[in-house]
């Protein structure tokens, strides 16, 4: 049998070498595996040097390999080992985002990827729905559930219910400190604790009384997560390097290991650094500006004015917007939406329905900025918008921010809805 097997990586060798129009190296061992994927290792390295050279008319650079040689490779690897035969292929396509993945380019790639074969499917990851081009060179637009299936992380991690979240999180975080020989801890929960025993209509009262709350702990850092995992666990590592490193962990002969204000400076000091990184987009200061805005408005809703989704009149916990009716945005808007959209300072929920009755996207803040803004992570309460306040949002975050903001107790009842901004036809007319 291994005899067979060597003589059919022989021929699948022989065949890949020709696809890639290369000269196998002049050894013995060149129709290998072993070979092809080590030339291919060096082929990948050179691209992403000369990456970095693309603008400089003095490089040269050679050719490459056109995209539809993956499809190609399924078809002879495939077809010369025949347990194979019955079972695709699954390639793996990291960070294939606008602009770092142009617009254009992806239209040109999406002819393959998107093409239709049983032997290979491509799984694209990809910062947002709109960083992504769902049509190709002949302007053929894909439709979702028919060509392709999106899975959108950060809404499954809103959905999903916590204690299953929590599972998943805690069992990500076992297997990388179990893989760390000698590491002082074997769980989240050590290094964490388990965090503050309250729930958010408590945290949100300490908060009205002036209080600025602690977030730590196992349930808080589960809470953070917007499906960006790497987020949390980048964070408690800088936690443990903050107190010291391991050496200090394992000296702490307590749970948790990180002191309940140590984590709480890391979650707040993490999602600073996150608006400070932000404002070196190219229109980073306006995006920071939206998102200051709408989490100052959050909060003076907290701290004056109650919520009537709930027995008890609790404070309003808003961590979304909620439009009245479907956006209407003109171009300039429309592309700050798309930018807020595309590196996840909000999370866009197409499921909405207003209380007009109208679908329209649901806008969750990004859980991680949530301490920065001295919210809680509730999901019950919304600032509700016209569209055309949203659109001031997005164009004029400054001037929305004074309209908007509370500055004392609203005593009065709130309406069930406010009244109809006057349209820019209406004006007109008179």
């Amino acid at each position: 049998m291994g005899e067979t097997l060597r003589k059919k990586e022989f021929f699948i060798c022989e065949q890949l070498w020709k696809l890639l129009a290369r000269k196998p190296p002049n050894e013995p061992g060149r129709n290998s595996f072993k070979s092809l994927r080590f030339y291919l290792s060096n082929e990948r390295e050179r691209s992403a040097r000369k990456q970095r050279f693309a603008e400089d008319p003095k490089q040269t650079f050679g050719d490459y390999f056109g995209p539809d040689v993956m499809v190609k490779s399924c078809n002879i690897i495939s077809g010369g080992l025949p347990f194979l035969t019955e079972l695709p292929v699954y390639l793996f396509i990291d960070d294939y985002s606008s602009p770092k993945i142009t617009k254009d380019l992806q239209s040109n790639l999406n002819r393959l990827i998107l093409q239709r074969t049983p032997l290979c499917f491509f799984k694209i990851s990809t910062e947002s729905p709109v960083s992504y081009s769902r049509q190709d060179l002949d302007a053929k637009n894909y439709v979702e559930g028919r060509e392709f299936f999106l899975v959108n992380v950060g809404l499954r991690f809103l959905d999903a219910d916590p204690n299953v979240k929590s599972e998943f999180i805690r069992d990500v975080f076992a297997r990388r400190l179990r893989a760390v020989q000698n590491y002082p801890a074997t769980e989240l929960n050590d290094l964490v604790g388990q965090g503050p025993d309250e729930s958010f209509n408590d945290t949100a009262r300490q908060i009205r009384d002036g209080s600025k709350p602690d977030y730590w702990g196992e349930t808080t850092i589960c809470s953070l997560c917007s499906g960006d995992i790497h987020y949390v666990i980048n964070l408690v590592g800088k936690m443990v390097n903050a107190v010291g490193g391991p050496v200090v962990i394992a000296a702490q002969d307590v749970i948790p290991k990180i002191s309940a204000k140590s984590q709480n400076k890391a979650i707040r000091e993490e999602a600073g650094l996150f608006l400070n990184n932000l404002r070196l987009l190219e229109h980073g200061d306006r995006l920071v500006a939206i998102v200051n805005a709408f989490g100052i408005v959050a909060h003076s809703h907290l701290k004056y004015k109650d919520s009537k989704n709930d027995d008890g009149t609790p404070p309003c916990q808003a961590s979304r917007i909620e439009p009245y009716d479907e956006l209407r945005l003109n171009a300039e808007a429309q592309g700050i939406y798309d930018e807020l959209l595309r590196y996840s300072v909000f999370i866009e929920d197409m499921r909405g329905k207003s209380r007009r009755g109208k679908i329209v996207p649901r806008l969750y803040l990004r859980r991680f900025l949530i301490p920065h803004f001295n919210l809680t992570f509730s999901k019950r309460d919304s600032v509700e918008l016209e569209a055309e306040e949203f659109s001031a949002l997005l164009l004029n975050p400054v001037e929305f921010e004074k309209r908007h903001r509370l500055k004392e107790k609203q005593l009065e009842a709130i309406e069930e809805a406010p009244p109809e901004l006057p349209t820019l036809f209406d004006e007109q007319k008179g």
